[in-house]
């Protein structure tokens, strides 16, 4: 008797545990099975109504396969020829900051949104206010560097650092324009 007490004490427990376990782990998994491609199709879609105001004449995209430059994470032509859409990341003052652009066929800038920043709210956020972004429209080119050598491009005051983020953002989704050759 002394042996059953022993093994209900330890081991039914840890048999307990390791049923609940699995049962949660199955729970989970079919959770994601179901909730994964629901979440996919709307971050496709978020990514889409994103490209479609950057780049307001596309009408759908298609994603660029050829080679994409440093800082670029991808790219997307508009099937129907009017430009690309370029998202690129820069290195911000909280970490990176994702912006994406819309260029049209003639290499012009058309729009500018950050997709994403953990930059300092009330200051360099500043820097993703569509009010800030709206000076990129009809720019074709950056030149290397700083923002601070841009005279036709202002930074945020006390967020030179996300400012910079952005303008270095945009000039390499304009090099990445220029890579693709344009829109064919």
């Amino acid at each position: 008797m002394e042996k059953k007490n022993n093994f209900q004490e330890n081991f039914a427990p840890a048999i307990v545990l390791v049923c609940i376990c699995l049962v949660m782990t199955f729970a989970l998994a079919m959770t994601y099975k179901v909730a994964n491609p629901v979440i996919q199709a709307n971050a496709a879609k978020s990514a889409n109504e994103a490209r479609m105001e950057v780049l307001p004449d596309g009408d759908s995209f298609t994603q660029y396969d050829g080679k994409l430059v440093e800082g670029v994470t991808e790219a997307y032509m508009a099937d129907n020829k009017a430009g690309m859409a370029v998202t690129a990341q820069y290195k911000g003052f909280g970490g990176a900051v994702t912006v994406m652009v819309g260029i049209n066929a003639n290499g012009e800038i058309t729009g500018v949104k950050v997709t994403e920043h953990a930059e300092t709210p009330g200051l360099g956020t500043k820097a993703a206010d569509p009010g800030y972004l709206k000076q990129y429209q009809g720019v074709t080119e950056a030149p290397q560097g700083h923002i601070r050598d841009d005279a036709n491009i202002n930074a945020v005051s006390g967020a030179t650092i996300t400012s910079n983020a952005v303008y270095n953002s945009v000039r390499e989704a304009l090099a990445q324009y220029q890579e693709c050759g344009g829109v064919k």
